[in-house]
């Protein structure tokens, strides 16, 4: 965490280190264990050497899928010219729920895995009741909601996995316009 703010500062360490104040033995709030082990070091030390090989890995195979899922009638992830995006996911956005549903079974049934993430908007979540949101209030979280849909993505796809993802996804697309005779 980074953070300019002297206080947030003394309160973060705190957390991670069991809630400690002026001493180790002197706990001031509840906090946790947060330092990692020996091993777990030495995991993330061989990751984070191959960070940026997987990064531009990921960046790589994120623009081929959105050059050859153009024109399909999906909405692709932007990324401007002068950004640079960590694509932690791949989402496309569908016209329907049920475009989206039919998209995923298929790749499924073709031991394609896909993800829904936030299949629930925040403001439709339990947890955030007490505000009162409603259905209608956000419709773009809720369009996203019910039409998103991840693709593949990690840095070890091989190329040709990548070439299947987006062939089953042209597939059927393509299949699904020509059954609706109108643009997706």
């Amino acid at each position: 965490m980074l953070t300019n703010n002297g206080e947030t500062a003394v309160a973060v360490r705190s957390l991670a280190c069991h809630g400690a104040g002026k001493s180790k033995y002197e706990n001031v709030r509840i906090g946790q264990n947060s330092r990692l082990d020996a091993l777990q070091a030495a995991v993330l030390q061989v990751k984070l050497e191959a960070f940026p090989k997987e990064q531009a890995r990921l960046r790589q195979i994120a623009r081929w899928y959105t050059s050859q899922l153009q024109g399909l009638g999906a909405a692709l992830p932007p990324c401007p010219e002068n950004a640079e995006s960590a694509w932690a996911q791949y989402t496309m956005v569908l016209s329907s729920k049920s475009l989206r549903q039919g998209l995923q079974s298929c790749l499924n049934s073709q031991g394609i895995p896909t993800m829904v993430y936030y299949p629930t908007p925040l403001h439709l979540q339990p947890a955030y009741g007490f505000l009162g949101g409603s259905r209608g209030d956000f419709p773009t979280a809720e369009l996203l909601s019910n039409c998103a849909l991840s693709l593949p993505l990690h840095p070890y796809m091989t190329d040709g996995e990548a070439e299947t993802v987006v062939e089953a996804v042209k597939g059927f697309l393509k299949r699904a316009k020509t059954c609706s005779g109108t643009p997706l």
